[in-house]
């Protein structure tokens, strides 16, 4: 049986050695700590230099909640009013004087119904001499248009209404229809005059076969007020083939 022994010894060369490593290790690190805390230093300094001149060079801005602001301005810009300044005059004031009779004179004028129609008038301009003319409907002639409403207590009443021409075209294309005509009965009954207001719709020429009619048609007059007046008044005219002339 072998047996193999070692025998250590302690070295003091070893610890020397470690002990200037770690020195140095330590004396690096400790650089590299301060050079850094140096640069973040360094950085914030700058950062600050320039958000002061950003600062300075903004305008103030103040910050205010919503109860601190006033109404916001009118939209319609509102013209500022001049005041002028306008002298009044005071009045003058004088007690009347009494006078004889004989010298008191009358500053009126009497003007008859047909003076005051003539001073009431109109004048209308026209035409290449530039006279004025004299523009006067009698009551008793005036008519009514289609749409003016006229009030009356009896309506007119058709007393001879001829019968119209039944159009060719219808007639030998077998078609019927129906017109509504407004005609203008004056104050002895005539037809002044007619217009359709409701066509057949067939475009066959019944709209002017009744116009030719109605304007033929004798009718007993409007009253109103014990009196005959002219108005509008509307019929129908129908068209159709039984008793229609061949």
């Amino acid at each position: 049986m072998t047996t193999i022994s070692h025998s250590l010894k302690w070295s003091p060369i070893g610890a020397i050695e470690l002990k200037r490593s770690y020195q140095r290790n330590f004396r690096n690190a400790t650089i590299v700590v301060v050079a850094s805390w140096l640069f973040i230093f360094l950085l914030v300094v700058v950062i600050r230099m320039i958000a002061g001149q950003e600062a300075a060079n903004a305008p103030n801005l103040i910050i205010r909640n919503i109860s601190q602001l006033g109404p916001p301005p009118s939209v319609a810009a509102k013209q500022q009013q001049v005041k002028v300044t306008q002298e009044i005059a005071a009045p003058k004031f004088a007690l009347p004087e009494a006078v004889p009779d004989e010298e008191v004179t009358e500053d009126y004028v009497v003007v008859s119904q047909e003076q005051l129609a003539e001073m009431t008038a109109p004048a209308i301009t026209e035409g290449e001499g530039g006279g004025n003319v004299k523009v006067d409907i009698p009551l008793e002639e005036y008519l009514p248009q289609a749409d003016e409403f006229i009030a009356v207590e009896e309506m007119p009443v058709g007393i001879s209404l001829p019968t119209p021409v039944y159009p060719p075209m219808a007639l030998k294309a077998q078609i019927e229809g129906s017109v509504w005509v407004k005609v203008l009965v004056d104050k002895a009954g005539n037809v002044r005059d007619a217009v359709v207001i409701k066509p057949s719709g067939a475009n066959a020429g019944f709209e002017e076969a009744a116009l030719e009619a109605a304007k033929k048609g004798k009718w007993k007059p409007a009253i109103q007020n014990k009196q005959p007046v002219a108005v509008w008044a509307s019929y129908e005219i129908k068209f159709q083939l039984k008793g229609a002339r061949q």
